[in-house]
């Protein structure tokens, strides 16, 4: 079900658009009919009303359909970008390490937006958090944790 949902805003909007396309014809028609003006308003105004309403409709609903699918696909490259921009900074900051380039298990640390966690901390567990190093988090501006403290890391390596 939640697989149908992103398709139906656009396929709701193409279809107020074809009804409302054929509801301003009909309208239309049915003015064409008619001799006199005054015989002619009412079908113009209520078939060119609600077929002009339901066109708008319909041009809403798509124009919000295809911003929803951009969104997504934002987000999708946003996230794999942050994803890249992690595993680069893992990866710079293990050849500047003080040990011989190579960092140990010790020094890695999970980087959120706002603090830096242990890998076991259970505010950082079953989150998609990069790794780096306490020494680059803290560069970064990061906290530590007040729950897990791995800034004491730094202190025992």
């Amino acid at each position: 079900m939640r697989q149908l949902w992103p398709k139906l805003g656009g396929q709701l909007g193409a279809a107020c658009v074809a009804v409302g396309l054929i509801v301003i014809l009909l309208g239309w028609n049915g003015a064409a009919g008619i001799d006199f003006a005054q015989g002619q308003i009412p079908y113009l105004l209520s078939g060119g009303a609600f077929g002009l309403g339901l066109v708008v409709l319909g041009g809403v609903l798509i124009v919000v359909q295809n911003s929803r699918r951009d969104r997504v696909r934002l987000e999708n490259q946003l996230r794999q970008l942050n994803e890249a921009v992690g595993r680069l900074a893992n990866a710079v900051g293990s050849l500047g390490g003080s040990n011989g380039g190579r960092s140990t298990n010790r020094d890695v640390v999970m980087a959120g937006r706002t603090s830096f966690h242990r890998p076991t901390c259970r505010l950082a567990a079953g989150k998609d958090l990069p790794e780096t190093t306490v020494a680059l988090a803290v560069a970064e501006g990061l906290a530590p944790c007040r729950i897990c403290r791995p800034a004491e890391l730094a202190a025992t390596s």
